[in-house]
């Protein structure tokens, strides 16, 4: 009797141990607003950012690596339904391993020139009415967001970060005429924040689509300045071309962002250049906790044919 109950104690140990070594969370946003967007003069209840609900996880293998997952369901807060009907989990659908060598991860995951070049220069990280313009400005209209059957690897040290990704050309879902790459380079010390990201979409007809951003960034504690230059071509081999300047500022409880900026799309043959988008956007963010903001902006966009103008009002929760 006493060694079955020495026994279940040992076991019961080990099992306690083996727990503790792994962990599983479940995150998400909820996040509306009341909006016009530019290009429209239609004004509904929408997505601030993007709703979401999500599970990740990772579990330690020992000597410093670690096994991870995530998977993010991405949906409509106004209405409950799925931002993409092609996909349950749209936000990330990843597996992958990380320790001191770095971090591979295998699935549907952001490309590496998005999330370390035209991510981070965008005050608004893609979210708001604001993105009208900044979206623009920083994805050129070309980059992609994320890339399905995609193998990624991240590493950083010292300040340096650097990123590369490649994808599959064809799956169940895309269609592409080559395989999608894409790279990203950073530099972080102090106040100075620099990197650049480069990627070829995949898509092909007169040329490859692919879109190269630099961006930097110094923050003087009452305000960060931050600036963006990209060039590119579409697949149909019109030239693209952007430049932005931004500021963000705290103010209270809350943060005072603004941007400012010009696309210009030049296409193949004799057609003239045209402003793709032009303008500004200013925004300010109210911290009423550390989950819950409550948020404002307006964006101006001089490259609409009509109602250039947006503006919104929203509260965004995360939990």
């Amino acid at each position: 009797m006493k060694k079955s109950l020495l026994a279940l104690a040992v076991l019961g140990a080990f099992a306690g141990a083996a727990s503790a070594q792994s962990s599983v969370t479940l995150y998400g946003r909820v996040d509306l607003s009341v909006a016009k967007n530019a290009g429209t003069a239609q004004k509904a209840m929408q997505n601030g950012s993007g709703s979401r609900f999500g599970v990740r996880g990772v579990e330690d293998l020992g000597g410093g690596t670690s096994a991870f997952f995530n998977i993010e369901h991405r949906y409509n807060a106004d209405t409950g339904a799925m931002s993409d009907a092609s996909r349950m989990w749209g936000g990330r659908s990843i597996v992958g391993l990380q320790g001191g060598f770095g971090k591979v991860t295998l699935g549907r995951e952001y490309t590496t020139a998005f999330l370390g070049s035209q991510l981070v220069a965008d005050p608004w990280g893609w979210d708001t009415v604001a993105t009208d313009l900044t979206v623009a400005l920083t994805g050129g209209a070309i980059a992609r967001v994320r890339n399905d059957s995609s193998l990624t690897y991240n590493f950083a040290a010292s300040g340096f970060s650097f990123g590369a990704q490649t994808a599959e050309a064809v799956d169940t879902i895309n269609n592409f005429q080559k395989k999608p790459v894409n790279f990203s380079l950073g530099y972080a010390a102090g106040p100075l924040a620099i990197g650049m990201g480069y990627e070829r979409t995949g898509a092909e007809a007169a040329a490859a689509a692919k879109w190269t951003t630099f961006h930097g960034s110094y923050n003087l504690g009452a305000v960060k300045l931050g600036g963006l230059i990209g060039t590119g071509n579409t697949a149909a081999n019109a030239k693209h071309k952007s430049w932005m300047l931004t500021a963000v500022a705290p103010m209270g409880q809350g943060e005072f962002r603004a941007a400012f900026g010009k696309l210009t799309a030049d296409p193949a043959g004799a057609a003239p250049k045209t402003d793709a988008a032009k303008g500004f956007a200013v925004g300010y963010h109210y911290a009423l906790s550390k989950r819950t903001t409550l948020y404002t902006e307006f964006v101006r966009n001089t490259a609409r044919v009509t109602e250039k103008t947006g503006y919104d009002f929203g509260i965004k929760h995360n939990f």
